[in-house]
């Protein structure tokens, strides 16, 4: 290596100044490798040396470098100091090139050298340079200086650069800059450019001396001018057009593959990662081996950047696809072996995927991941990869992956989210794996973990609503997404929630009949019903009024049908009628019209089917007395409608709309409504006088019925006498004798508290004679009394006044009297509002008295039953709780001993005295052996036996003997009880279970849920059928008594047991089921005495009750009595005993009934509320035929479509319920009849009355519905067939595939049947996706479907349109890939279509890869001669891209048409000529 100790330029004599030789000029290919011809050493700089390298311009430490630092060369003679030379520095002075390196020169030569450079001035400055201060000279000697310094380094390849000053032109070089070389101009040093510079002088012809303008003027003055100028520039252009266009063939092949050694396959990869290195220097060659995975693997291992590694899988599939060619296959085989390779391809791409995900979290995995995404993304851009392939990948991937993968898989379905769900095949499968993900996500154990996740999927998911929306319509699995939906969208994102409700109901109408039929949405109405019902289990009216007011729309409808449940006969008891008074005013407080509701329905309804008119006149009294209902206004309907004139004087059963004038209550009247009222009874021909005359007797009978309660003024007198039933009476004489039994109780109690007797005094004397009455407001007999009319009345509201009254009374037993009436009563009193009160007084009686020894134990029993029955009063409860067990404690004694002392005494003792030495013994001690427990236990069990047939006081000590008895050793006590009771059960002569039975659950002995298991089991053991019949009808005696009217007078608190009942058949109404099936069942009984003392029991009013409560409570329970009872349906006494559940009253004989008869009277009574009874009940009357079909296939079906019209819409729906109890056979026959007689309909002339026809067609619908599980499975349907061929002779097709337009009136009947025709597709789905259903068939109607969705006056119908759309949605998934590319072929090459619905659903893109470009082949010459050139047509053809070979740099060198798509045939040009 050459030394490059000064690193300056060597001195170029020119003329007479010198100039700096630039270092690029220097042959460093020679003198790089020159041998140094002396040895570097140390010298002393001359002064002169020093003189020349001094620099003023550098600072004060740098100037002390300079000077203290020399070199000194030496040599053996003179010993002079010489100024270094180096091998740069000997220059030919003829060409001003370096010639190598030489010996030092005389010291006469190079002082002369060195004196001439110093007189030599230096060059001007050029412009635009700003050289620093201190010259050329003192730049280069510092540059020596420094240099010398330095040890020797590498000779570096001089490159000019422009200076950062020079000025420059747009987009261009620097202006006049031109490094030296010695052939420029300005490099050449002459008198010329000495004196005038160097410049630019353009060239000037000899033949263009001057302008053009006097030798072209002449020419274009002319007329002709211009033509010859045109013609001048035409001949220009196609000179430029001749020579300019690309003629030579294209040159394109791919790089050709090369066996290479490991050693040099890794250094052209690495070469391939360079980008400094040109894709046509590696084009040459390319390593053979490198494909598929390893391919893959090696751009990831390299880091190949994406567009190099692109390029390198281009050459690599090109060479593989030409190989195909080249093996001598062709034609089919050809396009075969090229799929086959892209999906393998494909398949690579996918393992690469695979493996790159698998190592997750691993070391630079993000970096991996990265690079392996985009190098992905970019071949699919590029159409590298079988695009279907590659996207059914990715779905199968993020169907299985785990969440702790699936953010990556989530960033890859986001680059492709727009492409997969352009399809509905791919993004169906995307919305089931995104809502099957955000479900395992949401479970308790992720939800913490995976949040970022979950947060992911939800944008994924709000992205795929509001994009394609239609992704999400999944009929079959709707049910299980829908709550994930509805978690995932706030209600606040108002187009995200409405987007969902509308996929809400169309994936509800696209399921099938039994999808709907499990979780059916019942209507505003059947949901009110439900709500109303729940009032049993949770009497809260603010909730319940809440409620039902969300449920309904409309709020007539909302009135109505709390109307209708108040009084229908399939709901019992006197709480209905107070619960839908307070509701009623609830709303109405809310701003619920209620009168003109009422009265519309009494107009409508002037004789309702299963309601009880007594019950709508007893709630509307209620609000007429609240002021809710005014009579003024309802007269004044009654005379704006003039219905009065066409009616005579109604009876109890008349229209209600008109009987209602009889049933008001009149108390606080005007007198001119009282006269507007007694007018318009005059103009039925009915008076005043017969109310005031029924009146009086009635409080005749009243004042009889309750002596010494009412005075003798308060009597009138009466002509008539009245023995009737209360029920009878109107409710105009109802109220108002309610009324006067409240008002003689209120002068009773004023009368009282005029005389100045005080509560103390009462209780005083009371205590002195307890037997005393003349200060009782009311005496025991006389509060039964009253108790008893109010009862049968249905005054409610007016005994709980009395009750509020009598609760100020001080005599334990009317106390005790009026709290089980409140318990009794309990559901009642609570809806009209009144427990509260009622019990704090009551409670506060107990405060004020209990010191006084006048409060009872039984009266702390009732009142502790109250009030646990009550919120808010626990401590209350708990108060009295503590009061009785302190007096139980008392009754015991002091003495801790052994029950033993007496015992034979009490044992033995006389009937008369048993109880009272029995309750001495048992409180004699605090404890007892299990001998002694069982021997007290079987004493008093057997007096309780005996006491069947006496008064009820004697059995009601005996039961509370017994409930003493168990606080001794509850578990032995309670293993006694049920030894007793299944002994007892099964004894012959055993008394009766209403007289034994109730005393022991009221003191609570044992529970009736036990009595009832014990029965039930007796039941299943018992051989004897007569003494089981026995049995079970006094068990369902006993049940039954809650539906009794009035209260019963018994000496134990009854109601105790009554709601044990009431519990029971709301909350476990299946274990009273076996029991009503072994009083059937006994109706075939062996003794007649038997058999017609059940069926007698059976019909009665409290059984039909209950068997309506059993089976209307829940539908579970209505099942399970199908299956116990279903086996006796064939036997006609079971059938006459039962038959006719669902009147109330008696029909007659059920059996002299025709078949027709009986199912029309079911389908006539069925309603809302009886639906399970009317599901019943007919498949009774079918099992009755035999289960066979013959017997009702004349008229089963013609009596379902006849009765189709002219029913309102929401009946028919009904009876469709009902079509599936029915066998398999007839449901198929009615099925079948139902959709002749609806397609008929459908393609029939309907113009004369739509209205009808729709109405008609949407009942016959709802009964196809219904029968759809009679639809075979065998994967065919002929009506599908019908139907497919009916959708395409509802809209003609042309030739040409438009659908013809029909006349307008015709277009509207055909848009209504084809809505029908849809309902109908969507009954049969199952046969049309069945497997082995015919795809011919189905290609047919999917087609037909398909022009139907784009038949353009369709679109004015949304709609409609929309369930097209649906419809064929539904149906293509069930498409084969055959079938689907079969209507693809059809829609996009026969019909042109391009509409993105179509594409959506079958799967297709807009245009074919190979359609956006045609290769126009143009008529030959000889064509050309024969043809006129108008006649000449082009024909195009598509012409396909080899996406394989697009690719850049293909070649080692660049030609002109080097391309893989051949550039002549766009007639291309060169850019430059």
């Amino acid at each position: 290596m050459t030394s490059n100790v000064a690193g300056s330029e060597p001195l170029l004599r020119t003329a007479s100044r010198p100039f700096p030789l630039p270092s690029s000029r220097a042959l460093s290919q020679t003198f790089q490798h020159t041998p140094r011809s002396f040895p570097r050493q140390a010298f002393t700089q001359t002064p002169l040396a020093s003189e020349i390298s001094r620099d003023v311009s550098e600072p004060p430490f740098k100037k002390q470098r300079l000077e203290g630092t020399t070199t000194d060369y030496g040599n053996a003679a003179g010993g002079e100091t010489l100024r270094p030379l180096t091998s740069r520095n000997v220059v030919d002075t003829k060409s001003g090139l370096p010639i190598g390196s030489v010996n030092v020169a005389s010291k006469a030569d190079r002082l002369e050298k060195e004196l001439h450079a110093r007189q030599t001035p230096p060059l001007p400055i050029r412009p635009g340079q700003n050289l620093r201060p201190g010259g050329v000279h003192q730049g280069r000697a510092l540059a020596i200086e420094r240099a010398a310094t330095r040890d020797a380094v590498q000779v570096k390849r001089y490159v000019p650069e422009p200076p950062s000053s020079a000025p420059r032109f747009h987009k261009a070089s620097p202006a006049d800059f031109f490094p030296w070389t010695g052939d420029h101009p300005e490099d050449v040093l002459n008198e010329l450019t000495t004196k005038s510079g160097s410049y630019d002088k353009g060239q000037v012809s000899q033949n263009e001396s001057s302008t053009a303008r006097p030798s072209v003027w002449s020419s274009l003055k002319h007329k002709s001018g211009l033509q010859i100028l045109s013609s001048l520039l035409v001949s220009a252009l196609d000179q430029r057009q001749v020579h300019g266009t690309i003629t030579a063939t294209s040159t394109f092949k791919p790089p050709p593959r090369v066996t290479l050694t490991d050693t040099k396959r890794e250094a052209w990869l690495r070469d391939l990662a360079n980008p400094s290195i040109p894709l046509r220097r590696l084009s040459r060659t390319i390593p053979h081996g490198i494909r598929g995975k390893i391919l893959l693997d090696h751009c990831l291992g390299k880091d190949i950047p994406t567009s190099r590694a692109l390029w390198l899988a281009k050459c690599v599939g090109a060479n593989e696809i030409r190989a195909f060619k080249r093996k001598g296959a062709g034609g089919v085989f050809t396009v075969g072996g090229e799929i086959k390779w892209i999906k393998d391809w494909t398949t690579n791409v996918e393992q690469f995927l695979e493996s790159i995900v698998c190592t997750c979290g691993s070391t630079e995995w993000r970096a991996r991941a990265n690079y392996g995404l985009h190098l992905a993304s970019h071949l699919y851009s590029e159409h590298l990869l079988d695009q279907d392939h590659y996207h059914d990948w990715l779905m199968t991937s993020l169907q299985n992956s785990d969440l702790d993968n699936l953010p990556i898989w989530l960033q890859v379905v986001q680059t492709h989210r727009q492409e997969i769900i352009q399809h509905r095949r791919r993004g169906k499968r995307l919305a089931e794996a995104t809502l099957d993900h955000i479900q395992m996500a949401l479970l308790p154990d992720n939800i913490g973990v995976y949040g970022s996740v979950l947060q992911q999927l939800l944008n994924l998911l709000k992205s795929i609503m509001v994009s394609a929306s239609a992704c999400f319509l999944l009929p079959k699995c709707w049910d299980r997404y829908e709550g994930v939906i509805r978690w995932c969208i706030d209600q606040r994102e108002e187009q995200l929630y409405a987007c969902f409700e509308r996929l809400s109901r169309r994936n509800k109408s696209l399921q099938s009949w039994p999808a709907r039929q499990s979780r059916r949405p019942r209507t505003s109405r059947q949901n009110t019903i439900a709500l109303l019902d729940g009032l049993n289990d949770e009497p809260n009216f603010g909730k319940i009024a809440a409620a039902c007011l969300r449920v309904n729309d409309d709020l007539d409808v909302l009135v109505i049908t709390c109307l209708e449940w108040s009084s229908s006969i399939y709901r019992h008891g006197s709480v209905r009628t107070y619960a839908a008074a307070r509701l009623l005013r609830i709303w109405n407080k809310h701003g619920v019209e209620l009168q003109q509701p009422i009265l519309d329905f009494l107009a409508a309804n002037p004789n309702p089917k299963g309601l009880r008119k007594r019950d709508i006149y007893r709630l509307l009294a209620e609000l007429i007395n609240s002021k809710h209902l005014s009579i003024g206004k309802y007269l004044q309907w009654l005379i704006a409608r003039g219905t009065l004139h066409s009616h005579g004087q109604p009876g109890r059963d008349g229209p209600c709309d008109v009987r209602l004038l009889f049933e008001l209550p009149l108390h606080g009247l005007p007198n001119h409504v009282l006269n507007l009222r007694q007018t318009l009874l005059a103009t039925l021909g009915a008076s005043t006088e017969e109310e005031d005359r029924m009146l009086t007797a009635m409080k005749a009978k009243v004042a009889h019925q309750i002596p010494d309660f009412f005075s003798q003024q308060e009597i009138p007198p009466s002509p008539v006498t009245w023995n009737g039933d209360y029920v009878l009476l109107s409710q105009t004489v109802k109220s108002a004798v309610a009324r006067w039994i409240r008002q003689t109780f209120i002068l009773r109690l004023q009368s009282r508290r005029n005389s100045g007797t005080s509560e103390s005094e009462d209780a005083d004397r009371q205590i002195t004679d307890l037997n005393r009455k003349t200060v009782d407001i009311i005496s025991l007999a006389q509060l039964q009394a009253v108790r008893r009319i109010l009862e049968e009345i249905q005054e409610f509201t007016i005994l709980a006044d009395i009750l509020i009254m009598i609760s100020h009374e001080v005599n334990s037993l009317v106390l005790t009297a009026a709290t089980d009436t409140i318990n009794h009563y309990f559901d009642v009193f609570y809806a009209i509002g009144a427990t509260n009160e009622l019990f704090q007084n009551l409670y506060q009686k107990f405060e004020n008295h209990n010191g006084h020894g006048l409060v009872q134990n039984a009266f702390l029993e009732a009142l502790i039953d109250l009030g646990s029955r009550l919120p808010d009063t626990a401590r209350e409860v708990s108060r009295l709780q503590k009061e009785i067990s302190a007096h139980v404690s008392g009754l015991s004694g002091a003495a801790c001993s052994p029950i033993s002392d007496n015992m034979v005494e009490a044992v033995q003792a006389e009937e008369s005295t048993f109880s009272d030495e029995m309750e001495q013994l048992l409180a004699s001690g605090t404890s007892m052996d299990k001998q002694t427990l069982t021997r007290v236990f079987s004493t008093i069990t057997s007096h309780l036996e005996k006491s069947g047939n006496e008064p009820d006081p004697s059995r009601a000590r005996f039961a509370q003997l017994l409930a003493r008895l168990r606080g001794f050793g509850p578990k032995k006590f309670d293993t006694l009880v049920n030894e007793w009771l299944q002994k007892l059960l099964r004894q012959c002569t055993r008394p009766n279970l209403s007289t034994i039975v109730p005393p022991v659950i009221c003191f609570k002995v044992v529970s009736l849920k036990t009595v009832l298991d014990i029965i039930t089991s007796l039941l299943h053991l018992e051989d004897d059928q007569d003494h089981m019949a026995l049995l079970a009808s006094d068990t369902l005696d006993l049940i039954s008594k809650v539906y009794l009217g009035p209260m019963p007078i018994v000496e134990y608190p009854m109601y105790r047991m009554l709601n044990q009942s009431r519990r029971l058949i709301r909350t476990s109404p299946a274990s009273v089921v076996p029991t009503l099936r072994v009083v059937i069942e006994a109706c075939v009984a062996t003794d007649l005495s038997t058999r017609n003392w059940v069926r007698t029991q059976i019909k009665c009013l409290p059984v039909k009750a209950l068997v309506h409560s059993i089976l209307l409570q829940q539908a579970e329970t209505a099942k399970d009595a199908e299956l116990m009872l279903g086996s006796f349906f064939l036997d006609p006494d079971i059938q006459n005993a039962i038959g006719g559940i669902l009147y109330q009253e008696d029909q007659g004989d059920f059996l002299q009934l025709d078949l027709r008869t009986k199912i029309w009277r079911v389908l006539d009574n069925m309603s809302e509320f009886n639906i399970p009874l009317a599901e019943l009940e007919l498949k009774m009357i079918m099992a009755s035929t035999g289960g066979s079909f013959e017997s009702t296939a004349d008229f089963l079906p013609d009596m379902f479509i006849e009765h189709a019209y002219g029913v309102e819409s929401d009946r028919i729906e009904l009876w469709a319920c009902l079509v599936s109890k029915i066998s398999l056979d007839q449901a198929a026959s009615i099925r079948q009849r139902a959709e002749s007689e609806l397609l008929s309909e459908a393609f029939g002339d309907t113009s004369s009355n739509p209205a009808n026809s729709d109405a008609m067609l949407n009942g016959l619908i709802s009964i196809v519905e219904a029968a759809t599980f009679s639809i075979p499975d065998g994967g065919f349907s002929p009506l599908v067939e019908q139907i497919a061929d009916g959708l395409t002779s509802v809209l003609p097709l042309s030739r040409s595939g438009k659908v013809r337009l029909n006349e307008a009136s015709e277009s509207n009947d055909m848009y209504r049947c084809l809505g029908f025709l849809l309902r109908m597709l969507i009954v049969h789905q199952s046969a049309v996706q069945h497997p082995r259903y015919p795809q011919n068939n189905l290609f047919r109607l999917l087609m037909s479907l398909s022009l139907i969705l784009i038949h353009s006056p369709l679109n004015s119908h949304l709609e409609l349109n929309k369930d097209v759309f649906d419809v064929l949605t539904l149906f293509s998934d069930s498409l084969s890939e055959d079938t689907r590319s079969r209507c693809i072929q059809s829609l996009r090459d026969r019909h042109r279509t391009r509409d993105p619905r179509l594409r959506f659903i079958f799967g297709y893109s807009e245009t074919v890869e190979s359609e956006w470009l045609q290769l126009v082949m143009k008529s030959s010459a000889a064509a050309a001669e024969i043809k006129a050139e108008e006649d000449l047509v082009a024909t195009a053809q598509p012409y396909p891209l080899r996406r394989w070979e697009m690719m850049q740099d293909a070649t080692p060198v660049a030609t002109e048409n080097d391309t893989s798509l051949s550039l002549t045939l766009f007639g291309a040009k060169k850019s430059v000529l």
